[in-house]
C-alpha cells in the first residue's frame, strides 16, 4: 500500500487555506504566535482576547482580509456565542476552535490558596472550554465536522508542588478534551489537547518561576516557546491531524520521559 493512499501530502503550499480558526488568548504569547502561524499558512483567523491592546497590534500588522478580532471574556457564554456568530457572518464556517485563553497561578502551599484564586483558575482554565463547546459544537455538527484544540499543560499530566488550582484545572481540561473526543467522534469533530512545559511567554513570570526553571527546563535544555505550541496546534488543525483525536500531546522537550 502506497503511503499516499492514506495520508494527504499537505506539506506543499499553505496548510490552512480555505479554513477558519477561532483562537482565544490571542493577544500575546502562544495565542499570538498561533494567530501569526495560521495566517502564514493561508487561513482565516478570528483572534479573541479579553484585552484589545494585542489585538490592535495584530490588526495593524495583518490588516483585515483574513483576520477578524474580537474583545471577549472566554468565560462569558453570551460573549462567546457572539464571537461564533461574528465568525459565521464574516467567514461562513468555524473549522477550528483553539481554546488557548488561560490564567497563571503564583505557586504557593494549598493552605494559602484563596477561594478567589481557585475559582479564577477553574473558570478560565476549565469552564471556558465547556462554554466554547456549547457555542461551537452545534455549528460544527451542522457543517459536518470540525476540530477543537485545548491548551492544557504538563502540570495537568505530571502534577508539580504548590500549583494546586492550576494543576487541577489543566488536568480537567485534558480529560474534558478526551471526553469530548469520544462523544463527538461520530459527528466528525476531533478534539485534542496540547500540553506545554513551562513556556517562555509573558505569563511565565506570573507563576513566580525562578531562573532554575530556565536552566533545568527540559532534556533539550530550553523552555518551550510560543512558536512550539503554535506548531503543535497547527498540526492538529491541519489535514495532517485528521486521524488524531483524544490525545494530550506533550510539547515539553522530553520533560515527560
Amino acid at each position: 500500500m502506497n503511503v499516499k493512499d492514506t495520508v494527504s501530502v499537505s506539506s506543499v503550499g499553505p496548510r490552512m487555506t480555505g479554513t477558519t480558526t477561532i483562537i482565544t488568548g490571542a493577544g500575546s504569547g502562544m495565542g499570538r504566535a498561533s494567530v501569526e502561524r495560521f495566517l502564514a499558512e493561508g487561513g482565516n483567523v478570528v483572534a479573541v482576547d479579553i484585552r484589545d491592546e494585542g489585538l490592535a497590534e495584530l490588526r495593524s500588522i495583518y490588516g483585515d482580509e483574513h483576520l477578524l478580532t474580537a474583545t471577549c471574556d472566554a468565560a462569558d457564554q453570551a460573549a462567546v456565542n457572539d464571537v461564533v456568530q461574528q465568525t459565521l457572518d464574516r467567514f461562513g464556517a468555524v473549522d477550528v476552535y483553539f481554546n488557548n485563553a488561560g490564567v497563571p497561578f503564583v505557586a504557593k502551599p494549598i493552605e494559602e490558596v484563596t477561594d478567589e484564586e481557585w475559582d479564577l483558575n477553574m473558570t478560565v482554565n476549565l469552564k471556558a472550554i465547556f462554554i466554547a463547546a456549547r457555542a461551537v459544537v452545534p455549528v460544527m455538527k451542522k457543517q459536518g465536522g470540525g476540530k477543537i484544540i485545548v491548551t492544557a499543560s504538563m502540570a495537568g499530566l505530571r502534577p508539580r508542588p504548590n500549583l494546586g488550582p492550576y494543576t487541577v484545572a489543566k488536568g480537567g481540561a485534558t480529560h474534558f478534551a478526551k471526553a469530548l473526543a469520544i462523544e463527538l467522534a461520530p459527528a466528525n469533530i476531533r478534539v485534542n489537547a496540547v500540553c506545554p512545559v513551562a513556556a517562555d511567554t509573558p505569563m511565565l513570570p506570573q507563576f513566580g518561576a525562578g531562573d532554575h526553571i530556565t536552566a533545568n527546563a527540559t532534556p533539550l535544555g530550553r523552555l518551550c516557546s510560543a512558536e512550539d505550541v503554535a506548531a503543535a496546534a497547527l498540526y492538529l488543525a491541519s489535514d495532517d491531524g485528521n486521524f488524531i483525536t483524544g490525545l494530550a500531546i506533550p510539547v515539553d522537550g522530553g520533560r515527560s520521559i
